[in-house]
């Protein structure tokens, strides 16, 4: 099954997905493995791309997966956990994207 358009706009929206993306992306473009595509500046990149990697193969999953864990937690935010979708699956969308 596909992942769902809910959840995908939900990690596009996500204020901690974005900054961890901001973050990825930085380090990449420091290393000279990213190319921002004239587009300037990572954040620049980060938000005009955001529905674009919010829609990374399974990451609406394990989004939708993380609130069922997570049921009677109203506080929780999947973007902070660092288990949902993590830093190795952040990296691999940075770099197939770059």
């Amino acid at each position: 099954m596909s992942d769902s358009y809910l959840a995908i706009s939900s990690i596009a929206n996500d204020e901690f997905m974005i900054e961890r993306m901001r973050a990825a992306v930085t380090q990449q473009v420091g290393l000279g493995n990213f190319n921002l595509d004239n587009l300037g500046s990572v954040i620049t990149w980060v938000d005009t791309n955001r529905y674009v990697w919010a829609a990374s193969p399974g990451w609406g999953e394990k989004w939708r997966q993380a609130y069922t864990d997570h049921p009677d937690d109203d506080t929780y935010e999947p973007g902070k956990d660092s288990e949902v979708i993590t830093d190795g699956d952040i990296l691999a969308t940075v770099q197939s994207l770059g």
